[in-house]
Formats: structure tokens, sequence, C-alpha cells
């Protein structure tokens, strides 16, 4: 195992044991498969994408490690690898050795398969120093038969945060399932009335409609407790870690009184952001939501997606389907609505009523971006100045409407 230099690493691949392929829709991302032999493995190669800290102790790692000691030739078939996202990748086809370049920075390394990652380098380690005295070599020979598979990512930096949690979802699954038996979401069922909870899915086995991991994503985009609000978007997992954090450092138990006004807004301002975008607005345009391809494009989930629970005592539907990326965005600059008083958060206006009112132009704003990002979803979910530019837009026209009440225009006292 070796690491040439800071960035490069250098390991043998057998022959023929290398394939590459273009990505059919992004042109400059390519997807490289190899099966290595588990000592050949550089034993340095960053985590830093992977959403997950291996636990070299955990269940998972142990049954990974009998595995490997087994040298019965399957552990490839067994073991689903690991995924590794690299500025570029390699091979030279004459001394059959794969080059990776991996910079010190957290968009390159593992993506996914860290555990497995983590056990080889310890049963590597082991061997040696059980069978060989610590020489370099020697293990190969109790570990001739293993080998891995390595799924290599290159020109994926756009994509990573999505990448990262798609391949780990399996585990924010069981997460999100577990702290619902260990009764983590119980304050925030009862805050948010039976008639809600429902329609609330707590475990994966469940078949009610709505996914707690959903709402928690909800939640967390218009916590003023959580720093960076497009993490609600970027990172699910977070967001549960976050949610049932034991002291409640992110503050979501000062949401309290909000909690299912919150649930009801974010239903709301999907199934009217057709009509918000469509109105008239000041200048005299008509919006044409039809037209984006944003709305129209999704095939899969596209009736679960347009859909909405928690306005009246059935289900309502709408037109198109609301992506999240586009949502979650606007649905946090409504942090700017709220203030604390007496150690939980309140609405300093009815954000129903402030919807109906500035609903066009924010609903306007995350269209703009949406174009301006090709018509992908995904990447305004993802973009933080968007967050941004949300909450001080909520906040300006907050301001205004005071400004407003408290200086009527004379025509209006006429």
């Amino acid at each position: 195992m070796r690491k040439e230099n800071k960035m490069l690493y250098k390991f043998p691949v057998p022959p023929d044991s290398v394939r590459s392929f273009k990505d059919p829709h992004h042109p400059k991302i390519r997807i490289v498969h190899a099966i290595v032999n588990v000592t050949s493995l550089p034993d340095n190669i960053p985590l830093d994408p992977d959403p997950r800290t291996p636990k070299p102790k955990g269940p998972v790692a142990k049954r990974i490690v009998r595995s490997l000691r087994q040298n019965d030739g399957r552990f490839h078939l067994l073991n689903r690898g690991i995924c590794i996202s690299a500025r570029s990748c390699e091979l030279d086809t004459r001394q059959n050795i794969l080059k990776l370049d991996i910079p010190d920075e957290e968009m390159y390394g593992i993506l996914d398969g860290g555990h497995t990652y983590a056990a080889i380098n310890a049963v590597v380690t082991s061997f040696k120093g059980a069978f060989d005295g610590g020489e370099n070599g020697q293990s190969s020979f109790l570990l001739t038969q293993q080998y891995v598979h390595l799924e290599i990512l290159v020109g994926v930096e756009d994509y990573l945060d999505e990448i990262a949690e798609a391949r780990n979802y399996s585990v924010q699954l069981k997460a999100w399932t577990l702290a619902g038996y260990r009764d983590e979401f119980d304050w925030f069922l009862e805050c948010i009335g039976d008639d809600f909870k429902k329609n609330i899915r707590i475990s994966e086995n469940d078949q009610e409609p709505v996914g707690i991991l959903d709402l928690i994503q909800v939640m967390t985009a218009i916590n003023p407790g959580v720093a960076g609000p497009s993490d609600s978007y970027r990172i699910a997992g977070k967001c549960l870690e976050y949610f049932i954090d034991d002291v409640d450092r992110y503050e979501f138990k000062k949401l309290k009184p909000v909690c299912r006004d919150i649930v009801k807004l974010y239903d709301y301002i999907r199934f009217r952001w057709k009509d918000s975008y469509n109105t008239e607005d000041e200048s005299g345009k008509h919006g044409r939501l039809g037209a984006k391809k944003a709305v129209t494009e999704r095939r899969r989930n596209r009736t679960a997606m347009s859909s909405y629970y928690f306005l009246e005592d059935s289900v309502v539907t709408g037109e198109y389907p609301i992506e999240k990326g586009l949502a979650l965005p606007l649905i946090s600059g409504f942090r700017a609505l709220l203030e604390e008083r007496d150690g939980v958060r309140h609405w300093q206006t009815n954000p129903f009523e402030f919807f109906d009112r500035h609903g066009t132009k924010l609903v306007r704003l995350i269209m703009t971006a949406n174009d301006s990002s090709g018509g992908n979803p995904n990447q305004v979910g993802r973009d933080a100045q968007i967050y941004s530019t949300m909450f001080s837009e909520v906040r300006r026209w907050y301001l205004e409407d005071k400004f407003a009440e408290t200086n009527p225009s004379p025509s209006s006292n006429s």
C-alpha cells in the first residue's frame, strides 16, 4: 500500500479488471469500475465526502471483517464495494497500475463504503502484525483471494451531496426508524395534532403517505437555530441528527408553538405555486408555469408529489408537482417572520396571509433561479445563496408591510 504524493494514489490492478464508461447525460462525468486485491489499496484515502463515520467495532464492521478473513474469493460478490470521488483516474496499461488523483479537498475521497475500507485496513494491518512481524508484503499471502469492487466517479463535484446522500439512504432509513422507536418524534407529533399525525409515516414499513424525514427537512429549512438552511435539501441525514440532538442544540423545540403552521404552510405554498406564478405581477406580466420543465418533466411519483394532506380534512390534489429543491428554499425565507418570546418562537405576522400578498414575487424569484440553473431544481436546492436571498426578500416585504401599516397613504384614508 502506498501514496506517492499528497494527491496521486497508485496501486496495481489485475489485467482486464478495469472498465471505464462515459455518463450518457453528462459528458464531463466518467465512471470507472475496478476489481482490486484488498492488499493493494492505499491505506489513507480520505473519507471526507462520506456522510457516515466508520465505526470500527460496530456490527457492520465486524461482519465485513469476518467475510474478509475467510479468504474464499467471494468478498467482492458479497460486499457492495467502495465508491470514490476523484479528480482524475488513469490506467497504465503497460504496468497495470491504476492512478487516482484525489486532492486534499472535501469533495474528493470515499463517498460510500467507508466501513468496508476501514475493515480492509484493519484486517490487512492485523495480519501483518500477527503473521509476519510487520514486514511489508507478507500479508498478501493470507488475503490472496480477496478482492474489492471500486467505483470511481470523475467529474461529479456538482452532484456530490446528492450522490453521497443517495448512496447512504438505506442507513438513513434505518436511522429515522430507530429514532421513531426511541420516541424522538413524539413532541413534534403531539404539537401538530392527531389529524396531521395520521398521515405521517414514522417507519419505512408504515403505509402513511408523508415521510417524517420530509417534514424534518422542512423544519430544518425554516428553523433559525440551524445556521445553514441549505442543509435541509443537501443533507437529509444531517437534518435528522440536528432534530434528535439530545440537548436540542439546534433549537427545534423552540418551534413547538408554530410546528403545525409550518407543516401546513409547506403544503399551502406548493399547492398555490401555480396560481402565484401565473398571477399578473406589478408590471402586468403573467407567468406560465406549465411551460417550465421543472414541473413537467417529472414522471415518477408525480401524483404523490402533487398531493397535499395538511390543507383540509381530505387530500387536496394540485396540477403540477413542485420539486423539493424549489419549495425548501422558499419556505426557508419564512424564518424571517419568526421571533423568540418567552423561550419559544412565534410568528410576527400571519404566514399564510403574507404568502397571499407576496407569493407571486417569491415564487418568481425561485423560478428565475431555476431558469438560471438550466431548469435544474437540484441545483437550486443546493445553492446557499438562494436561501439567503429568500430570507432577505421575506424580511424586506415584512418591513414594507409594517411601514405601510404605520404610514398609510393619503388615498387609503379617504
